[in-house]
């Protein structure tokens, strides 16, 4: 067992010559803040210089997955977060206060207790495709917070999207999506979050997304799509359906699950409530999936 740090002092060896020495390693396990929130965009070291691990573990558990086990999964590298050590920690101290022995399954319980109340709901998919109004839905039937990047996007800027494109152009208003994206994502759990059509233009989006969101992407066919006005590359037929056949691979690369949105409202938000439940279930074996490379 190697043990690093920043500095290398007492006996251990800095992040530097552990990535020159022993990129052999098979299993790495981050026991420093290094990505906890609120600097959630650092990561300690660089997995691509150990090409032999078959696992990492970063007892950080805000945000529910830090740079390093979204690194490792992106990598195919099974990978885990903190809390489930957390909740370990806590049914073992309840058995040593109490002298009682919990049953075998609570763990599980908790965590995905935890996991279901925690983690957001985020909507990704086309203009018009239902984001906002499925959305809203899931929000009210789940009793959680919803919020809507484009709109919170009009509210800072006090101006509508068409206006922002037409006096700052697209990069501008890109630029201000990442940014309305890393404030929501940072250190916001337990949302339902519907994102702009476009946010998939940035993978660094999803990834601020995905450490504690599982990502839905709505797929309506194109036929089903209507120009928007106030979007200005969806405003007729023939921009809608070049926009939708560039992003159609990356809303199919991004996602975690795939909900096809061709009937009405309340089918499509109960497609993605009853996955989420599924997914966040102790029962659904999901919890392994979570732990495995993505394969994306």
């Amino acid at each position: 067992m190697i043990r690093m740090s920043r500095t290398g002092r007492d006996g251990a060896t800095t992040y530097y010559r552990a990535e020159k020495r022993h990129s052999d390693a098979g299993f790495l396990i981050n026991c420093t803040p290094c990505g906890m929130y609120p600097d959630d965009e650092s990561i300690p070291v660089r997995l691509s210089r150990f090409g032999a691990l078959v696992g990492v573990v970063d007892v950080i558990y805000n945000p529910l997955r830090t740079r390093l086990v979204r690194a490792a999964l992106k990598a195919g590298i099974p990978a885990e977060g903190g809390l489930y050590m957390l909740v370990s920690q806590a049914v073992a101290a309840y058995e040593l206060f109490t002298g009682k022995k919990a049953d075998g399954g609570l763990t599980d319980r908790i965590y995905a207790e935890l996991m279901g109340s925690l983690e957001n709901i985020v909507l990704i998919g086309m203009p018009s495709s239902g984001k906002t109004t499925v959305g809203k839905y899931i929000a009210k039937k789940t009793g959680r917070e919803f919020t809507d990047t484009d709109r919170v996007i009009v509210k800072n800027a006090g101006k509508d999207i068409k206006t922002i494109f037409a006096e700052s152009g697209e990069a501008a208003f890109r630029e201000i999506e990442t940014e309305t994206i890393r404030s929501l994502s940072c250190g916001n759990t337990g949302k339902v979050i519907a994102t702009g059509g476009g946010a998939v233009l940035n993978v660094l989006n999803i990834e601020r997304l995905k450490r504690n969101g599982r990502v839905y992407w709505l797929d309506r066919p194109l036929a089903a799509l209507m120009p928007t006005s106030d979007r200005p590359v969806t405003s007729d037929r023939e921009s809608l359906a070049r926009t939708f056949h560039f992003r159609y691979p990356k809303y199919k690369a991004y996602c975690d699950v795939r909900i096809s949105a061709r009937k009405n409202v309340p089918t499509t938000a109960e497609k993605v409530i009853a996955e989420f439940v599924k997914h966040s279930s102790p029962s659904s074996g999901d919890r392994a999936d979570r732990t495995r490379g993505e394969g994306k």
